[in-house]
């Protein structure tokens, strides 16, 4: 029995109890039974209604219930088109979040794909000279469509990489394997 079933099972026995039944025998109990007390019996509705909470949360004892991974489905991605500016790994992330919008799941991070580029071979690992690392297009990852523009943010220089229309269909086309090895 699993720990929901369990607590399912206790939901029961503590409504039967609250309703002056007992839960074993299914028979009502003597008016004189401490457990057919009132005081026990709002006890025993309040512990019901708590363990409901705790079943309906998914078994989670306090909190908000964990979000689900994230997942898209094949009519969502149907959905999706390549834009035809060329967009940051993070704009590209917020228009696949914005196609699932699910409030249960956890948001796609921009990790999952660049961490699966670097594993492929499109991006790799560069240290500068003052020790920053970033990532970069191969001559793969360019043939695909990536490019590079140098920036200027408030911690200074930087190297963004742009993703044209080319680079953004293969990550559409590539994004179950890219959500498989995440």
């Amino acid at each position: 029995m699993t720990e929901l079933e369990t607590m399912q099972r206790a939901k029961m026995y503590i409504d039967k109890l609250a309703q002056g039944i007992d839960p074993i025998s299914g028979e009502e109990m003597p008016w004189d039974s401490v457990l057919n007390n009132v005081r026990l019996a709002r006890c025993f509705f309040y512990v019901s209604d708590v363990l409901g909470r705790v079943i309906a949360n998914g078994g989670a004892i306090g909190g908000r219930p964990k979000k689900k991974e994230f997942t898209i489905t094949q009519e969502q991605l149907a959905a999706l088109f390549p834009t035809q500016r060329s967009l940051r790994i993070s704009e590209f992330v917020e228009m696949l979040n914005q196609a699932v919008n699910d409030p249960d799941m956890k948001k796609l991070s921009t990790t999952s794909i660049t961490n699966w580029l670097l594993a492929k071979g499109f991006l790799y690992k560069d240290e500068s000279v003052a020790g920053k690392t970033s990532r970069r297009p191969t001559e793969e990852g360019i043939r695909l469509g990536m490019s590079t523009e140098l920036r200027n943010g408030p911690n200074g220089d930087y190297t963004a990489v742009y993703y044209n229309a080319g680079a953004q269909q293969f990550l559409l086309d590539n994004l179950e394997a890219i959500l498989q090895e995440r």
